[in-house]
Formats: structure tokens, sequence, C-alpha cells
């Protein structure tokens, strides 16, 4: 269960109103260098610093066209899905298909508190999501619609149904069993060349 910030105990107990604001931040690969980079959007009009787990982020704003569905909490190992709206437009979010490999990055989604009188932030936003990026499709609407990109996260659940690599390697099962040659030639067989109808 999260733990709720002093402050907005103290908005919650007046009972004026709330403004939450839904943070999404993204580390993936570079596709030329390699190195893990990190995005953010966040549902503000415009580009914000948020303090998050004592690490200063920076959030692009992306408004109201971000739709993020409710998330909900559950025990057990399931590994849940949830998916994410971004507007396929604007040059941060195309930036996250071109530039970076999205496929299995990190993911998390942050609710953040906020002043309804100033707006600024009320305390650490508290960690709703995390898990992976496993698709990024990009819809494209007909005449008159609205295209948009479509963030499909799985939890870190997923992580639980990933084989074990010792069961793959050929000396590991030749350690179990000495007789066991079953997968002798893997790590050389995709490069023996083979004469067409061979």
């Amino acid at each position: 269960m999260p733990i709720v910030p002093t402050p907005t105990q103290n908005q919650l107990a007046e009972r004026r109103g709330t403004d939450g604001q839904v943070l999404l931040w993204i580390v993936a690969k570079n596709r030329d260098t390699g190195a893990p980079e990190s995005l953010g959007f966040w549902t503000g009009d415009d580009h914000q610093i948020f303090l998050v787990g004592g690490e200063v982020r920076t959030y692009y704003g992306a408004g109201n066209v971000i739709d993020v569905p409710p998330i909900t909490a559950s025990l057990g190992f399931q590994v849940r899905q949830t998916r994410i709206k971004l507007p396929p437009l604007t040059d941060e979010v195309q930036a996250l298909v071109r530039q970076y490999d999205p496929r299995l990055a990190s993911v998390e989604i942050h609710s953040c508190p906020m002043d309804i009188d100033t707006g600024n932030q009320l305390g650490e936003p508290i960690r709703m999501f995390k898990g992976f990026l496993n698709e990024a499709p990009e819809e494209i609407a007909r005449k008159g619609g609205e295209n948009f990109l479509q963030l499909v996260l799985v939890s870190s659940a997923r992580n639980l149904t990933l084989g074990l690599p010792l069961k793959r390697s050929s000396s590991e099962l030749q350690r179990r069993d000495p007789a066991d040659l079953g997968r002798e030639y893997s790590t050389t067989a995709g490069e023996w060349p083979v004469r067409w109808g061979g």
C-alpha cells in the first residue's frame, strides 16, 4: 500500500478537491549507441522537473492527451497489462519510437498530487506501476480521426515467466548428466553451410 505524504493528506482532509497528475518514465536503449536513455511524459501542459525517489527527472508535458486507464493492484504473480495512449506527432514521442528501441524498455508510472491553489508538487510522487514496454503500435486513424501511439505495458511479474538459461547450455546439461548431448551443437549449428535441397 502506498504511503501518502502528509501535505497530500492535509489537502484531502480539507475536501476542496484534488489535482493528481500522471508521470510516465521510460528507460530505453538508444538505437545508435546501445546505451540506456530516459524519457518522461506527464499530463501537464508544459515541461516540468520532478523529484522522484531522490532523482531529479524532466518530464515533457503532453497535456490531457495521455490516456492512462485506472491502475489496479492485486496480490499474486499474475502478469498485468496496461495500455497507454500518447499523441504520435510530438517530437518526444517520435524520439521514443525512432531514436530509441522501445521493446522491453523499463517503465514506471507515478501519481503526483499537486497543490490545488499553486499547482506545485505536494511531496513525493507515488509509484503505481513498474514494468516493461511490450509493444508500441502506432494507430493511424481514418480521415477526420485521431492518430495515437499505444504503449502496451506488462508488469514486472513477467520476469517470473522467463526460462532459466542454465537449461539451454550444453555444458550445463553435461554437468548435470555427462551423457546428455542434446544441445552439443547448439552454438555452432547456425553456422553450418547447408546446400539447397541437401
